[in-house]
């Protein structure tokens, strides 16, 4: 089937504008945490998981025409492991906001893709790239440069549960990568009942403002559902290295609305560390995937399937995930369009991740 060049641009430029949408939206959650009144993290984490459970719930019921009971128990216990893990994620990600500037959490949680890479080598045994091996290694050396920046102000406390976060979505990421022929979205939506249960047993009181729960139903139901519904629509026409790129709004952005909405100051060792950190996801997208050759094989695939087709699964490369590709000596061996999409069926982690 002859590609259509014009198209495939289009398409592509149509899902990073999904993506970076997605991206704006996460990065609000820093701000939507610091505009609250007097809720308590723990109050924030209930709220928000109860609410991004029932958004995500409600996608779940659409996407497969009011059925709920299969597509729950497909994902298996795999799928629970992975639910839970991203609710303590959750849970490490709203503390550490609380406990430390957004720039800093923002910053250790872009650290995920190279960690979740690693745990993918270490328990499913997927080859990792040389260049991962050196991305994680910067990735640590900048968390190590903002922890230390808040050793003399007691903000440490936040950089360790920012890291448990990063540990809670690297494992969930594995969770995917290993039930990868299922779609995992309802272990999203029972990650949010598992956050509130978690959460339930430090709160005192469930009472809340009227305003921060206006702001804990934004959090869970807007930001965070709206957000992955567009980073999954946008997924489909990006390859691996592109997406965390695409995504790089949600850490450039979150300081900013901070600074410019509550004059939030960060120090020159966040700033640095970041830096380090954020350059290290940018050595992985350029260099630890092959871009070009995955590129040129999604979009031949878009270009030869129904459009109106779902991935499958709504994380299969989440802003968490690591990314994607098919090994060259498979790629050589693909000739028909139903051999590419079996092959496509059965993408590895890149040599690399």
């Amino acid at each position: 089937m002859a590609v259509d060049t014009q198209a495939m641009t289009a398409r592509r430029t149509q899902g990073a504008v999904w993506v970076a949408i997605a991206g704006l939206l996460w990065s609000t959650v820093g701000l939507g945490v610091r505009l609250m009144e007097e809720a308590t993290a723990w109050q924030i984490v209930f709220y928000r998981g109860l609410f991004q459970a029932v958004a995500v719930t409600g996608w779940v019921l659409h996407r497969n025409r009011g059925r709920l009971r299969e597509p729950f128990r497909r994902i298996g216990w795999t799928g629970v492991v992975g639910a839970v893990a991203l609710g303590v994620g959750y849970n490490g990600m709203i503390v550490a906001l609380t406990l430390t500037s957004v720039a800093t959490v923002v910053f250790t949680l872009s650290a995920a893709p190279l960690v979740a890479g690693l745990l993918a080598w270490f328990v499913l045994r997927e080859p990792v790239r040389p260049v991962t091996f050196a991305a994680m290694g910067l990735a640590l050396v900048g968390i190590l440069v903002m922890t230390l920046g808040e050793l003399d102000d007691g903000h440490w406390l936040g950089s360790l549960a920012a890291t448990v976060a990063v540990l809670g979505y690297s494992v969930f990421t594995v969770a995917l990568r290993k039930g990868k022929d299922v779609d995992m979205l309802p272990a999203v939506a029972l990650s949010g009942v598992v956050a509130a249960l978690m959460s339930s047993a430090a709160i005192d009181s469930f009472a809340m403002t009227g305003r921060d729960l206006v702001l804990s139903i934004y959090l869970g139901g807007v930001a965070l559902a709206v957000g992955l519904a567009l980073f999954t629509a946008g997924s489909r026409y990006l390859t691996s290295a592109e997406l965390p790129l695409a995504a790089m709004t949600e850490p450039v952005l979150a300081p900013v609305w901070v600074w410019i909405v509550l004059g939030e100051a960060v120090g020159v060792m966040t700033w640095l560390g970041g830096a380090i950190v954020l350059g290290a996801v940018l050595v992985q997208g350029f260099l630890g995937t092959g871009r070009n050759r995955e590129s040129r094989i999604r979009l031949r695939r878009q270009n030869a399937e129904d459009s109106g087709d779902e991935p499958p699964g709504p994380f299969a490369s989440d802003h968490f995930a690591a990314g994607y590709r098919l090994r060259p000596q498979r790629l050589r061996a693909v000739r028909s369009g139903s051999a590419r999409r079996r092959a496509l069926d059965r993408i590895e982690p890149p040599s690399c991740r």
